[in-house]
C-alpha cells in the first residue's frame, strides 16, 4: 500500500520526507520490523518505542511515526535521510486508523459488537458468539481468554484483554476472509481509553455494557474517569470509516444494549444517544426491555424465564451464578437485536458448556469441588464467594493473590471478603513482577486477620502457587469447595524483570489431583 493511501487515515500529521513510499507491513515493535515497514514508535508502561526507531531503520524501516520531537532529533541525520517522517499528536492513538486503513477497513464488511463492562465481559462475549452462529451467522470473537475465527478457537495468551490496534484490525481482516459476518470485540477500558485507542476504527455496530465498579484506578485516576473511557463505546456507535470497497453488511442499525440494574447505566445510554436503538436489560429493574424472573440458582447452573417484547422463554445456563443471569440476558439482547429467534437464542444459551476460566469447573473425580475462576478483584470476590457460601455443604476454601504493580488498595479488601465467607484462606502469588512477593501476600493476610482468623488455621501464605493449591487440595474434603481465583484463563505467572513462570491454572490444578490419587 502507498504511504500517501495510509496518510489519509490520519486526522492530523506532519509529514517529512518522501510521499511516495510502498507500505508492506506496519509494526510497533522494531523486531517485527522488516524491509519496507512503517515503524510507529509508541510508548509503553515499560518502555518508549522512541527509544528503537534506529533499530527500524536497520531493519528496513521506511516510515516512521512518531510523536516526541526529541526522538526525531536523536537520529543521525544522515540515517534519516530518505526516510518519510509522519508526526502524530498520540503515536499510540493513530496506530488504529493506521491499522484500519491498512488492512481496507475489515470492520466495514462485519457487523461489531462490542461489550465492555468491569466484569463479565469475557462470559457475555462468548455467549454473544454462540448465539450469534446459533443464529445462522458466522462469528469472530476477540475476548481476554479467547480468539475465535468462525469455527476454529484458540487462546488469547497475549496477557491483554484487548490486543493492541493492529493486531485488533488483523484479526477483523482475519475474520473477513474466514467468512464471518459479525465480530465480537471485548472492550477494555484501556483499549476505549482516546490515550490508548486499541479499538478505534472498528466501527461498532452494536455496544454491550455489563457493570462498572472499582477498578484500573491506577491507569485512570478516577472511578468517573474509568465510567467514562467506558462509555466511550456508545460514542463510538455514531463512527463511520472510509468505503474502500462495497459494504455488505448493515452498518446503518445500531444498537445499545444496557445493564438497567447497574446504577450507571444513565450514562451510557446518554453517550449512545436517542438515535440509536436502546435495549436494556435487568433482574431487578422492572423497566427494563429484556427481565429475568423465577431465577433458580444451582451450584451447577440457573434456570429462569426470560420476559421480552418477544416473548418468554425458559432459560437453562450450565454456568452458575446471579451475575451470570446478568450475562446471559446481555447476549439474549444481542441475538434478538440481531433478528434471531428466542427459541434459538435460548438454545445456544443452553448449549454453552463453559468459558474458559470462569467458573469453570474441574473435576477428575475427586470427592470435592474445585472451581477455578478469573475474579481478581474485591467486588467479583464479593459476588463469587457470596453466591457459593450457601451451596457448599462443607468448607469454603479459597487460593488466591494479588497483582503486583497494580491496584494495591484491594489487597486487603480482598483478604477481608476471603476472610469474611471463606473457612481456609490461602494467599498465594498471582504476578508479583518487580515487587517483594512476601510484601503483597502480607497486605491481603492485613485483611484476613481483621475477620478474626490466624495464621495456620484460618489462614496461610503459601507463595509458591502449586504449592498453595496442594495444600488447599489436601485440606479438602468431601462436600468442600474450593475456589481458584485470579488465574482464570491466563497462562503464566509474572515474576521480576517481566520473567514469565508457564502457568494454567485448570491444568495444574488437574495434574496435582491426579497426583494425589484423584482418579
Amino acid at each position: 500500500m502507498q504511504l500517501e493511501t495510509l496518510l489519509m487515515a490520519l486526522a492530523a500529521a506532519e509529514m517529512r520526507g518522501p510521499v511516495a513510499v510502498q507500505i508492506d507491513h506496519i509494526a510497533y515493535d522494531s523486531r517485527a520490523v522488516g524491509p519496507d515497514s512503517m515503524f510507529v514508535a509508541i510508548r509503553g508502561t515499560h518502555t518508549d518505542g522512541h527509544r528503537f526507531i534506529d533499530q527500524a531503520i536497520t531493519r528496513g524501516a521506511v516510515a516512521i511515526v512518531y510523536d516526541d520531537e526529541q526522538a526525531l532529533n536523536s537520529v543521525d541525520a544522515a540515517r534519516r535521510s530518505g526516510l518519510a517522517w509522519i508526526k502524530v499528536p498520540n503515536s499510540r492513538a493513530a496506530l488504529a486508523p493506521l491499522a484500519a486503513a491498512f488492512y481496507t477497513y475489515p470492520a466495514n464488511r462485519l457487523r461489531v459488537v462490542g461489550v465492555t463492562g468491569t466484569k463479565g465481559k469475557t462470559t457475555t462475549a462468548t455467549l454473544c458468539a454462540h448465539v450469534l452462529d446459533r443464529g445462522g451467522h458466522r462469528s469472530g470473537m476477540v475476548s481476554t481468554a479467547n480468539f475465535k475465527l468462525g469455527s476454529q478457537w484458540s487462546d488469547n495468551t497475549t496477557r491483554q484483554t484487548t490486543p493492541e490496534a493492529l493486531e485488533v484490525q488483523q484479526l477483523l481482516q482475519e475474520m473477513v476472509t474466514a467468512g464471518c459476518d459479525h465480530a465480537v470485540v471485548e472492550a477494555s477500558s484501556h483499549a476505549l481509553s482516546a490515550r490508548w485507542n486499541r479499538v478505534g476504527s472498528c466501527a461498532f455496530d452494536v455496544a454491550v455494557f455489563t457493570n462498572v465498579t472499582h477498578e484500573h484506578l491506577d491507569y485512570h485516576g478516577t472511578v468517573e474517569q474509568y465510567r467514562r473511557d467506558k462509555a466511550r463505546l456508545f460514542e463510538m456507535l455514531h463512527d463511520e470509516l472510509p468505503a474502500t470497497q462495497p459494504i455488505v453488511v448493515d452498518k446503518q442499525h445500531k444498537v445499545a444494549v444496557v445493564n438497567l440494574d447497574d446504577p450507571h447505566a444513565g450514562l451510557y445510554l446518554e453517550a449512545a444517544g436517542l438515535s440509536v436503538d436502546h435495549l436494556t436489560y435487568a433482574i431487578e429493574h422492572p423497566g427494563a426491555h429484556v427481565r429475568a424472573i423465577d431465577v433458580d440458582l444451582r451450584s451447577d447452573g440457573v434456570t429462569y424465564t426470560a420476559l421480552t417484547p418477544w416473548g418468554e422463554a425458559e432459560i437453562q445456563l450450565r454456568l452458575p451464578g446471579h451475575f451470570n443471569v446478568l450475562n446471559s440476558l446481555a447476549a439474549l439482547c444481542v441475538g434478538l437485536a440481531e433478528g434471531i429467534a428466542l427459541t434459538e437464542c435460548a438454545a445456544a444459551l443452553a448449549a454453552v458448556e463453559g468459558v474458559t476460566g470462569r467458573m469453570e469447573r474441574v473435576d477428575v473425580g475427586q470427592p470435592f469441588t474445585v472451581i477455578v475462576d478469573y475474579a481478581h478483584n474485591p467486588d467479583s470476590f464479593e459476588q463469587v464467594m457470596a453466591m457459593m457460601r450457601p451451596l457448599t455443604n462443607g468448607k469454603l476454601i479459597s487460593v488466591f493473590g494479588s497483582a503486583g504493580e497494580r491496584d494495591t488498595e484491594k489487597r486487603a479488601l480482598q483478604g477481608a471478603i476471603a476472610g469474611r465467607y471463606c473457612d481456609l484462606v490461602i494467599i498465594t502469588d498471582e504476578d508479583p513482577r518487580d515487587e517483594d512477593r512476601e510484601a503483597i501476600l502480607e497486605a491481603i493476610a492485613v485483611g484476613v486477620r481483621e475477620t478474626g482468623k490466624h495464621m495456620g488455621s484460618g489462614y496461610r501464605k503459601i507463595a509458591d502457587r502449586e504449592q498453595a493449591l496442594r495444600a488447599a487440595f489436601e485440606a479438602a474434603a468431601p462436600g468442600d469447595i474450593v475456589l481458584l481465583l485470579g488465574k482464570g484463563h491466563e497462562s503464566c505467572i509474572v515474576y521480576e524483570h517481566g520473567r514469565k513462570l508457564p502457568w494454567l491454572e485448570r491444568a495444574a490444578a488437574e495434574r496435582i489431583l491426579h497426583e494425589m490419587g484423584a482418579a
